[in-house]
């Protein structure tokens, strides 16, 4: 597909490599969503969660860009027609205009080794609430998590969504709260805890998922809290119901983080230029 631009070869190559479309789940659309024919020699890509208009503007701003790797699927439910009257739409006919490739690795990425599940439990298993982590010092952290997968993938169960693990060292409620925060760079979570938690209550055990993490984390009822973006309000209840106590931070906050904390780095490692979008931000805010 991409023969006659050798750059988005060794992109697609890298990610064959790093996060493997085989690993996405069968609901969902990874891969090069939208490939231009207009030829760019740049090595450098461009990281987005979302490719709302205003990431679009910040991107079509640049002219070394190469390639959007944009997390969640910018053409996801069937389409039967793509033009400028639809905003979203209009961003990805902006991008093939100007010659920018979109890769979208969504789930593959949620499933991958080094990637955001990795991150989630690599991040809250150390104490980064007490001190911001140096350069590269979560990347590396990342490449030696220790964690038990949820959801393995059928074909090749060493993959899969979600982690649980025990942290090396336990910590208290309140504790576990502000690590939360440091990781995502947030100043605020929501939680739910279990009846009887307080603040100097241990935790020890944690499950994660990023996203939305309701359907994945229901089967993980021995371990003392879930962490994840949002789940539905009974799913939220049952949780509590069984003694696990639950921690959401909106959908993306549990996402953005991990491209610069890691994708960055690791893309960088793979020979390429990066640029993390600065305009990308979650939807939700608090009012």
């Amino acid at each position: 597909m991409a023969r006659e631009d050798p750059i988005l070869d060794d992109i697609l190559a890298w990610f064959d490599a790093f996060a493997p479309t085989k690993l996405a789940g069968s609901w969902d659309n990874v891969g090069l969503i939208a490939q231009t024919p207009v030829p760019r020699t740049h090595r450098r890509v461009f990281l987005a969660v979302d490719l709302t208009p205003a990431v679009a503007d910040e991107l079509l701003a640049r002219t070394d860009i190469h390639t959007a790797i944009v997390y969640h699927p910018v053409i996801f439910a069937a389409t039967r027609k793509i033009t400028m009257a639809d905003p979203l739409q209009r961003s990805i006919l902006r991008c093939i205009a100007a010659g920018i490739h979109i890769y979208c690795p969504h789930t593959t990425i949620d499933a991958c080794r080094q990637g955001i599940n990795d991150w989630l439990i690599a991040g809250l298993s150390h104490a980064w609430e007490k001190e911001a982590p140096a350069d590269d010092e979560l990347y590396k952290a990342v490449q030696s998590a220790r964690y038990t997968i949820v959801e393995p993938n059928e074909d090749d169960p060493e993959f899969g969504v979600g982690r649980v693990a025990s942290l090396p060292m336990p910590c208290t409620w309140t504790t576990l709260i502000a690590r939360v925060k440091a990781l995502l760079r947030i100043p605020h979570v929501q939680v739910a805890p279990a009846a009887n938690v307080r603040g100097d209550t241990n935790v020890s055990t944690i499950a994660v998922c990023a996203g939305s993490g309701g359907s994945v984390l229901r089967s993980q009822t021995n371990v003392d809290v879930w962490v994840t973006g949002e789940m539905g309000h009974h799913e939220i209840l049952a949780a509590n119901a069984r003694g696990v106590s639950v921690i959401l931070a909106n959908h993306t906050n549990t996402e953005r983080q991990y491209l610069r904390d890691v994708l960055q780095s690791a893309l960088i490692h793979g020979g390429f230029d990066v640029v993390v979008s600065d305009t990308d931000a979650d939807p939700l805010q608090v009012a």
